[in-house]
């Protein structure tokens, strides 16, 4: 055993792990290495745990979360149903419960443990002492069960204080209250008898006397009912409220008291052979310090959390142990025999061991829990280094259950000295990005001069001073994320560029701190965040103009700042024009983890910078090493006012296209694009500016193959500014936006004039002003050298008076949207090269037409631009596009351009094309019931009628003029699906079906949903689109099948580098499943436990191409294609009637709500809006009484929550009315609610 047998279990064949987290793991590592299978049980919470994956099979808990592990009856009905013969329990939930022992025991199966006798007994605190008294083993001088307050003080006088108040069935520190006088045993007796009586439902309370200068020492024992043999000592002195935080093996306080380890183990043994003790346990032992004398204070009889630096030190493996006792108990025997139990580990330890628990906690903010997402993480390797876990990268810590991410355990055969070494480069080496956790708090103890001298005390930590190079949050403002500049501008597969949305006032705040322009900092909206700096640091604050205050003083932004350590910085309400201020950090924050090759947060998506989500209080920052010396050595610098960057800017320059051409708009609509002060909306965020203003005239009457409407074209990738016209509605794409779409963008911003959008706020007018492409890239270069100059000064030269100016004046210019086009010949269709501002190139094979040519066509540019290895150049595919981008400081455009002429030039003719691609199979469920859900909640929430509403499936029907139901579903079942592109958001497969009978229209949801299930098929336009993950949308949905993206990258299909999981031209074919072997099967994808069936196969384009050449010459075919267009069109006039009546109703159920009574105008108070926004939540009813503070009603505008507080004028007021209902649209001034002051 351990270390002397290797040998697989005989008897026990499956084994259940009725526990979670690292111990879970542990001994489904265990069952392998001994030949037997496991069975995990998992909570929805724990789906992505390690031990999901690890076992060789994993089931569901039913019921809530919170408590199924601790379900005896439900784990023991799995547990027959997968046929296991025994139950390991770990440690904590079960493992000391008599009642499921017992329950095990009389199903037939081995629990792996004690017998149910010895888990009573040392259950009850009181008998736990009786029996230490009857093996002779010191026990701490006390009382048995008290019967009332004044019993326990008299008691207590006896003993001399201080004491401890105990509740007999009490653990881990829980129901035990130290008091010093009579008076606190008084008072502190009813709660530990309550507390007591609630946890444990044993109201038992005794008395034991207090040693404040005491240790923890526990002695490891195994016993196999005849024999107990001991292994060692483990000294568990340093804990937090009771609870074990540091572990070491041997104790060097036993190490320093000759013969005092022999009396404790004898001691422990002796104990445990009063139980005739089966299994390991451990005998726990309090240590004076002053005199070296040890009593006994109680016995688990179960694995210790700890247990691994025994196994280390001692040369044996505890959990082999326990499962081989446990198998010769399934197989008749009463356990392991003796003179094997004997010869087990060594006499003495090899060496020492630590162990260091690492919690997901906070230890600035009292250690609280701190639940949330792992994102990086990396455990220490190495010779004498052990990590028992359950997390990796990705893993969401759960407040439902202990915070324990895993335990670093070292262990050195030269001794103590070297496996503190040893530990601090252990976790130097462990990385823990993302959640807050202990980590640092670790390192400050184990290099404390308390642990370098052995020191340890049981109340060493409670006057620990912890020391940490960070920044806290106490408050984290409106919305404050984490940015970088550029962001993850390479990357593409719908993962949005990121960045600061204003990267002029970002990177300046990084040349002011001394950072390169691309180092993370805080971007803040509206309001900015109160930081308390742990360290010292050198910050900057550049943006938008708001109060900025260290410890209460102003300070001036655009400003070198030295914050001193246990300062405040508070930054507060942007007051003029812009909307986001940046703050910079010397060194920036260096555990903040890269996604994709960025810092940047993207909080729409929730992943990048924090857990994907915007900054929270408590949030912890840590700084880097060198923050406190570099501030030592700073001087503080301010720019002139009159080189600080205006926001006024009300006009924007734009590069004409890609979709401005004649052949879209007419010049009526150019007019209107060009003319008018667009207004900017509420609904605007990081992903892009939502204008309002006039429609635009169209030169079409729809979108051909692209759409309905005239604005649809077919999906291509969208340039970095692009105008895009949602329908009627423009949108600036910025920083988060999506990559690929179907709807025009007739204009796009020059990329030097984006950091303008970025300040961009609600109510806010802009116009678009033309100009050539040369005049877009001297707006760059005159931005570049303003930043440049900036540099120059931040390090003391050049001359402030002559910074470059950022404002330009070209006079408008017009340009084009095509840049060159070519006509086709023969097979090979027409070739359009569109402007996509300064940064693309859109090559647009075909007119608008489905036609696998243009698809193959842009595979073949594809490749080729590929094999050429142009610098900074890339390129979206997409089903007759092909998106080139570039970089045009460092690829000429012209050449660029002439070079992909030349590269189509060499194409030819497309026939005879075969293609290597992957087959990939999926299963569908179709009308899945969540499906309905959201069509439902779409309805009660959002818009009431539609065409579309309340069953997509059946309005796709009527709208392709199909006969049933069925006819629908035959299009997902009955031919493949080609990807003809990857992106919009989070690696989207958009499909074309390979058949021309199954080419279904149907338009998107307007306005879109607030929420589609993961995984959800859905028609728009006359593509597919599979949903990778739950978010808003706008296609038809018909069925579900599995997600396609995996943030963390850990699931079969998926990595890290790679998160999304479809390829450009793969084939999809889908299998229908039922609504119950979906959720199976899906039940397992989130698991971790699915694979997808991917095969190697080769497309045949001009197989499909004759099914749709033939097509066209069918008159059955044809007849329907004029049946469906016909359909269509009387569709979406349906549409457009519902749609107006459903307008016309809301802008009347606002007027509606506007019309109040004030008899007595000098005593309402009314509660407003402070921006453009929309009312989300309204918290009060008529009749409330306001209180100070309370918030009011919450409004959303550009993606944030704001909150409308009541203050001191509005307390003791009484709701009269409200004004605004959810859903309404306000503008600042605009009363929201109002109520009536009663004085």
């Amino acid at each position: 055993m351990g270390s002397t047998d290797s040998s697989m279990l005989r008897n026990i064949r499956k084994v259940l792990v009725a526990n979670r987290g690292e111990i879970a793991v542990r001994c489904i590592k265990a069952c392998r290495e001994l030949g037997v299978q496991s069975v995990a049980i998992i909570t929805n919470a724990d789906a992505t745990s390690l031990h999901a994956t690890l076992a060789d099979e994993a089931v569901l808990l039913p019921g809530d979360d919170s408590t199924a592990y601790t379900n005896g009856e439900a784990i023991l009905d799995i547990c027959k149903r997968t046929g296991a013969d025994a139950i390991i329990p770990g440690y904590g939930f079960l493992s000391e419960n008599v009642e499921f022992a017992d329950m095990v025991a009389a199903a037939g199966i081995t629990f792996v443990g004690p017998s149910s006798a010895s888990i009573k007994a040392m259950g009850l605190k009181h008998e736990a002492r009786a029996i230490a008294e009857a093996a002779d083993v010191p026990v701490i001088p006390g009382t048995t069960l008290l019967a009332s307050s004044k019993e326990a003080t008299e008691a207590a006088k006896r003993l001399g204080f201080p004491v401890m108040l105990k509740a007999t069935g009490g653990g881990g520190g829980m129901g035990l209250q130290i008091c010093h006088t009579e008076e606190e045993v008084d008072k502190a007796f009813s709660m530990v008898e309550s507390r007591a009586s609630t946890l444990f439902k044993n109201s038992g309370v005794f008395l034991e006397k207090y040693y404040p200068r005491s240790r923890h020492v526990e002695v490891q024992v195994a016993g196999n009912g005849d024999i107990v043999v001991a292994f060692g000592e483990r000294e568990c002195s340093l804990q937090r409220r009771h609870q074990k935080v540091i572990e070491e093996c041997p104790s060097p306080f036993v190490e320093q008291h000759p013969g005092l380890r022999e009396k404790m183990l004898q001691a422990a043994i002796n104990y445990a052979s009063q139980l005739n003790y089966k299994s390991v346990g451990t005998v726990e032992f309090l240590v004076d310090d002053e005199t070296a004398k040890f009593f006994f204070l109680e016995m688990n009889t179960r694995l210790q959390v700890e247990h691994g630096i025994t196994e280390l030190c001692y040369g044996v493996d505890l959990v082999h142990l326990m499962l081989r006792q446990a198998d010769y108990e399934h197989g008749g025997e009463p356990g392991i025999p003796s003179s094997i139990l004997k010869g087990l580990g060594r006499p003495q330890p090899l060496g020492s061991a630590i162990e260091a628990r690492v919690y997901a906690e906070v230890p600035l903010h009292d250690f609280a829990p701190s639940p949330g997402v792992c994102q990086h993480v990396h455990w220490p390797k190495g010779e004498g280094v052990r990590v028992d876990t359950w997390v990796r990268s990705g893993q969401r810590i759960t407040p439902l259950y202990d915070p324990l991410i895993g335990k670093v355990m070292v262990h050195s055969p030269e001794g103590r000295k070297g496996s503190q070494e040893l530990m601090l480069a252990a976790l130097a080496d462990t990385a823990l990005q993302g959640t807050q956790s202990n980590l640092e708090y670790l390192s400050r103890v184990i290099e404390s001069d308390m642990f370098v001298s052995g020191n340890t005390l049981t109340n060493s930590l409670a006057t620990f001073k912890f020391k940490t190079c960070s920044v806290q949050v106490i408050d984290p403002g409106v919305f404050t994320t984490i940015q970088d500049y550029p962001g993850r501008i390479t990357v593409g597969h719908g993962v949005p560029p990121g960045g600061p949305m204003d990267d002029l006032s970002a990177r300046a705040a990084n040349i002011l701190v001394g950072n390169e322009s691309g180092v993370e900092l805080l971007e803040t909206t509206l309001s900015g965040p109160e930081l308390l700096f742990h360290e010292a640091a050198i910050v900057a604050v550049c943006g938008a103009e708001l109060p900025l205050t260290l410890d209460g003083k102003p300070e001036t932004m655009w400003s070198r700042i030295i914050v001193k350590q246990g300062q405040r910085l508070k930054l507060g309400k942007v007051s003029g024009p812009g909307l986001r201020t940046y703050l910079a950090v010397k060194g920036g924050f260096p555990e903040i983890p890269e996604f994709l090759g960025s810092k940047a947060t993207a909080p729409e998506l929730a992943f990048g910078g924090l857990q994907g989500r915007k900054l929270q209080v408590n949030d912890i920052l840590a700084l880097p090493k060198q923050s406190g010396a570099w501030a030592a050595e700073a001087s503080t610098f301010s720019l002139p006012p009159d080189a600080i960057p205006a926001f006024t800017s009300k006009s924007v320059y734009c590069l004409d296209g890609p979709y401005g051409s004649d052949d879209i708009l007419t010049p009526e609509g150019r007019k209107t694009l060009y003319e008018t002060d667009w207004i900017v909306s509420h609904n605007s965020g990081r992903s892009g500016i939502r204008l309002e203003g006039p429609r635009l005239k169209w030169a079409r009457t729809s979108g051909g193959g692209g759409g309905s409407h005239p604005s649809n074209v077919f999906d291509y990738g969208y340039p970095n500014g692009g105008v895009n016209f949602t329908g009627e509605s423009p949108i600036i794409f910025a920083h988060d936006r999506p990559d690929l779409g179907g709807f025009a963008c007739p204009t796009t911003l020059c990329s030097g004039e984006m950091w303008k959008v970025g300040q961009l706020k609600p109510g806010d007018t802009i116009r678009f002003r033309q100009t050539t492409y040369d005049k877009s890239l001297e707006i760059t270069q005159g931005k570049n050298a303003y930043l440049q100059a900036l540099l120059t000064l931040a390090q003391g030269g050049g001359d402030a008076n002559q910074m470059p100016s950022l404002e330009v004046e070209f006079g408008d210019e017009t340009t084009s949207s095509i840049l060159h086009q070519a006509l086709p010949s023969g097979s090979h269709p027409r070739v359009t090269y569109r402007q996509g501002g300064d940064t693309s190139i859109i090559v647009e094979y075909g007119d608008q037409i489905a036609d696998l040519r243009n698809t193959a066509c842009v595979q073949l540019l594809a490749k080729q631009l590929l094999a050429a290895n142009l610098p900074s150049v890339r390129s979206d595919t997409n089903f007759a596009t092909l998106t080139v981008r570039f970089d045009p400081f460092q690829t000429d455009r012209a050449k660029l351009l002439q070079q992909l002429i030349n590269l189509d030039g060499s194409i030819g003719e497309t026939t005879g094309i075969k293609l290597t691609t992957r087959q990939v199979r999926l299963p569908i469920c179709l009308d899945h019931s969540s499906l309905d859900e959201s069509a439902q909640r779409y309805m009660a929430n959002i818009r009431p009628t539609a065409a579309y509403l309340p069953d997509n499936v059946d309005y796709i029907r009527k709208s392709n003029a199909l006969e049933s139901r069925s006819s629908v579903f035959d299009s997902l079942l009955n031919t493949p699906w080609l990807t003809v592109a990857v992106g919009f958001y989070v690696g989207t497969p958009i499909l074309f079906p390979l058949d021309p009978r199954y080419m279904f229209t149907g338009q998107k949801y307007n306005p879109s949903r607030a929420y589609t299930p993961s995984g959800s098929v859905g028609l728009g336009g006359s593509l597919l689109a599979i949903y990778p993950v739950a978010a808003p949308g706008g296609y038809q949905l018909m069925g579900r099948t599995l997600g396609a993206w995996d943030t963390a990258g850990n699931r079969p299909g998926f990595s890290a580098a790679r998160p999304w999981l479809f390829n450009h031209l793969d084939l999809v074919k889908f299998y229908e499943v039922s609504e119950e072997e979906y959720d199976e099967i899906e039940r397992d994808f989130e698991f971790g436990r699915y694979v997808f069936d991917v095969t190697e196969t080769t497309l045949d384009m001009d197989e499909y191409i004759a099914k749709f050449d033939a097509a066209n010459h069918d008159p059955e075919y044809q007849a329907w294609r004029s049946r469906q267009s016909a359909a269509a069109k009387e569709m979406g006039e349906l549409e457009q009637t519902l749609f107006e009546e459903w307008t016309a109703a809301k802008a009347s159920a606002n007027n509606n709500g506007c019309d109040e009574d004030e008899d007595d105008p000098d005593k309402m108070v009314k509660i407003e809006s402070p921006v453009d926004a929309s009312v989300w939540k309204v918290l009060v009813e008529p009749g409330d009484v306001l209180e100070k503070g309370q918030t009011v009603a919450v409004l959303e505008a550009m993606k944030m929550e704001i909150n409308l507080v009541a203050g001191e004028e509005e307390a003791g007021s009484v709701v009269v009315k409200i004004k605004q209902r959810p859903g309404t649209v306000v503008s600042p001034g605009m009363t929201v609610v109002t109520a009536r002051r009663q004085d």
